[in-house]
């Protein structure tokens, strides 16, 4: 299993160029970089959800699972810190212009698609002889409980495009910049309020321990131009940044189930300040990884179709490496026609509303 992650790290280094001493990759925060990013992530997110499916027990796969053991929920923190960040990006340009259009343009197109999404994982189920409660499909609509589909990671989204709007719907009478403060401000009490209302309810602990990097990302685009005039002044600080991150990094790392989730917390943002720091000196490209970058949201979904199916029939028994191969190439399958169907909804939808 190791093997596929470095076939990974090829193709990463493949389109990775360094900035020379002195210098840094100014575009590093741009849509076009976020999304190399994302889809490095993404990636590491299916081979974690096949290994699943898949019996890790030769010599090659230990790697793998220490690997996967020390990553932990590390694999989606940046979606959510670019998410917050592309959000925060566009409401100091839009202000209310862009909040009051959160409930049918960012909301109301990411919730139906989720819907069909589901409904796909019921019909699937369907077929497969599993036939599940109204209410248990209802929940699943939200993200709140899964019919074999990933879901936690949906409910989180979901929650915090309501709070950015409500959060900043200050906007609406007043949009000076501190405006922007004020609301990542509510907006971060919101999902630690969210937080501790998942924890008391009794979800497991990956339904919440990364969700406030969203929050991060906004804070980030408040403060980015204040941050990059510190960090890329010259190497030296930069270097200084980076060691004072990893030390902080290691102790949370290792405190992070002693100490609970406000060290686990600590250790996503160091991971996730580690990643954008790395991404300031090494530019990341190449045309799969972006790709893959662009079509998260299917490719994150319905990844476990395949998986399910195949796991149904033996194959991930039987042959894991071509059951994880063939996992890749029917998703990427799926999320093509997934992406290309829903956008042509959303053009019809776009031209209602």
């Amino acid at each position: 299993m190791i093997f596929f992650v470095l076939i990974l790290l090829l193709i990463v280094c493949r389109g990775a160029t360094a900035a020379a001493p002195g210098e840094f990759a100014r575009d590093y925060i741009s849509k076009e970089k976020a999304n190399v990013v994302k889809g490095i992530f993404v990636l590491l997110v299916l081979f974690s959800h096949a290994s699943q499916y898949m019996n890790l027990s030769g010599p090659y796969d230990e790697p793998y699972r220490a690997f996967c053991g020390h990553l932990n929920q590390m694999v989606v923190v940046m979606f959510f810190f670019y998410s917050g960040y592309g959000i925060m990006e566009s409401l100091k340009k839009k202000k209310f212009d862009y909040v009051r259009n959160i409930p049918l343009k960012r909301f109301l197109p990411v919730f139906l698609n989720f819907v069909i999404a589901v409904l796909l994982f019921v019909i699937l189920n369907i077929f497969m002889g599993k036939i599940h409660s109204i209410k248990t499909i209802l929940l699943s609509f939200i993200g709140w409980e899964s019919v074999g589909n990933s879901n936690w990671y949906m409910f989180a989204i979901f929650a915090v495009y309501i709070f950015t709007f409500l959060s900043f719907f200050i906007y609406k009478w007043c949009d000076k910049k501190w405006v922007g403060y004020v609301g990542a401000i509510i907006l971060t009490v919101l999902t630690m309020f969210l937080v501790f209302w998942e924890k008391w309810m009794g979800q497991p602990n990956y339904y919440y321990n990364t969700v406030l990097m969203f929050p991060l990302g906004c804070w980030y685009s408040l403060l980015r131009e204040r941050i990059e005039k510190i960090v890329m002044k010259n190497d030296y600080i930069y270097s200084f940044v980076c060691m004072s991150v990893l030390g902080v990094y290691y102790i949370s790392y290792l405190k992070r189930w002693e100490w609970g989730f406000e060290a686990y917390t600590v250790w996503a943002a160091c991971f996730t300040i580690a990643v954008v720091l790395i991404t300031m000196k090494i530019s990341l490209g190449g045309s799969i990884l972006t790709w893959f970058g662009t079509h998260i949201f299917s490719v994150y979904i319905l990844q476990r179709l395949p998986m399910i199916v195949m796991s149904h029939f033996g194959v991930a028994a039987a042959h894991p490496y071509f059951f994880l191969v063939l996992a890749i190439v029917c998703t990427v399958f799926i999320a093509m026609v997934f992406d290309y169907l829903t956008g042509k909804l959303s053009k019809c939808m776009a031209r209602i509303f």
